[in-house]
């Protein structure tokens, strides 16, 4: 399978059968990253996303350059220029080691792991393999070109026969990564909370415990420990 076959593959469940979950897993996984201290205190530091206000843009923006690398084959000038983009905001803090290759190899399998996730939870059917080995090989290729390294990876050296292959690897590496590093921090909170005010912005505030106590349920038990109380509504 091809880059470009990849694409294709993702781009119809993208639009065509999954275009409600795939969108709003995209964002869970963004928001997933909220609950690794590193990640959170650096976003906070930042003040990329200590707000509604700077939440709202930095979410957009990512979403932008997402759907950039999404619909758009990976040869376009468009997704050239998305990836461009974010090896440009992501290198000063790599040279200066405050975000780690780990940290970004997450950060990629969650965009991965997440959408077959959430579709195989909730939709009316789940991946075929030849879908789920599109993602791999759609992600693997992103990460590739972002220069995130996959040394970590027990067939780094050797290769892997498929997407599939190098999904099965990242999913166990990402899983261990969470049992070692989702714990709770101040900053994980603060983001979260943000983050919610803009996904809850159009929400009448009379459902907003509602909600809040749906998103709790969503998270699981070891994310909503890392986010905190403000997020785990009594």
């Amino acid at each position: 399978m091809t880059v470009d076959d990849a694409q294709a593959i993702l781009k119809d469940l993208t639009e065509l059968e999954f275009p409600k979950l795939m969108g709003f897993s995209v964002i869970f996984a963004l928001f997933k990253t909220y609950g690794i201290p590193s990640v959170s205190s650096l976003l906070v530091a930042t003040g990329q996303l200590a707000n509604r206000e700077t939440a709202s843009k930095r979410t957009a923006d990512t979403g932008v350059l997402l759907l950039e690398f999404a619909l758009n084959k990976p040869s376009s000038d468009r997704t050239i220029q998305a990836i461009a983009r974010m090896n440009y905001l992501h290198s000063r803090y790599q040279r200066s080691g405050k975000i780690t290759d780990a940290d970004m190899l997450y950060t990629l399998s969650l965009f991965a792991l997440e959408p077959s996730r959430w579709i195989q939870r909730y939709e009316w059917r789940d991946l075929t393999d030849l879908e789920v080995c599109a993602s791999g090989t759609f992600w693997k290729a992103m990460g590739d070109a972002m220069l995130i390294p996959y040394d970590v990876l027990p067939s780094s050296k050797s290769g892997w026969e498929d997407g599939l292959h190098w999904l099965e690897e990242v999913e166990a590496w990402s899983t261990r990564y969470e049992e070692e590093n989702m714990v709770y921090a101040d900053t994980n909170s603060q983001l979260a909370n943000a983050h919610l005010e803009v996904i809850f912005l159009s929400l009448p505030p009379r459902l907003m415990y509602v909600g809040r106590r749906v998103i709790s349920v969503i998270l699981g038990e070891r994310l909503r420990r890392a986010m905190g109380s403000l997020i785990d509504v009594p």
